[in-house]
């Protein structure tokens, strides 16, 4: 995908209000946010550096998928979509997507906009139930940390991500990557959830569901993680 083309949407996308960017979305602009779902995947994949584990997957009860960008100047903002793919509890498999926003706040100079790709793995179902329910706080609601990678899998060190909540990976390095952790929130976003599945169910009863069938347009992404829930590379 031209990331030319991808910043150039983010940027106009600034000048939209909120209540605007999110209201009755087009089903093309929803399947676009798959497709971007799963290139963020494998872009996160392709390195070793920034490789999520194959156990961390396995472990994993869902997980979030989001390109995120910041703007303004001193105080500015960050804010983003994303795809929410949860486990069935019934069958431990991948589940639906359904749709989700993100957004935050940081203090400091922001010149022009920078594009985050960022995949919140979600470890317990009760962080899940959040994510589907209503909006969250990263550093409030949850315990967010950044997740082990393929190339320290064997290392001692760095524990501390047992106990979190949510494992984060991002493409983007530096303190701005660390804010984005610790100062932002995640809600479903239903209006699109329900707008792609043409229901008037909400994102529990679909995320979780066993009657709504994996779109086809969200297929490849789905193949993608249990491929690398498989071990794959």
């Amino acid at each position: 995908m031209n990331r030319f083309f991808r910043n150039l949407a983010i940027a106009l996308s600034l000048a939209i209000c909120a209540n605007s960017l999110f209201a009755a979305p087009k089903r093309e602009n929803l399947v676009t946010r798959i497709v971007n779902s799963e290139y963020i995947l494998e872009e996160i994949m392709a390195k070793k550096e920034t490789a999520i584990p194959a156990s961390i997957l396995q472990q994993a009860k869902g997980i979030i998928l989001t390109l995120n960008y910041r703007g303004g100047f001193f105080v500015g903002g960050h804010g983003g979509l994303g795809v929410l793919v949860a486990k069935n509890p019934l069958n431990g498999k991948w589940g639906v997507p359904a749709f989700v926003s993100t957004g935050g706040a940081n203090v400091g100079l922001q010149l022009g906009v920078k594009e985050i790709d960022t995949v919140y793995v979600i470890m317990d179902d009760e962080t899940v139930r959040r994510a589907y329910t209503g909006r969250f706080d990263l550093s409030s609601d949850a315990s967010a940390v950044a997740g082990p990678v393929r190339v320290l899998t064997e290392r001692k060190e760095g524990r501390d991500y047992k106990n979190a909540n949510i494992l984060v990976y991002t493409t983007t390095k530096g303190l701005f990557a660390g804010v984005a952790v610790k100062a932002g929130w995640v809600k479903p976003d239903n209006v699109a959830t329900k707008q792609f599945y043409n229901t008037p169910y909400n994102a529990p009863e679909i995320v979780l569901s066993d009657w709504f069938d994996i779109p086809r347009e969200a297929q490849a992404l789905i193949n993608r993680l249990t491929f690398y829930e498989k071990g794959g590379y």
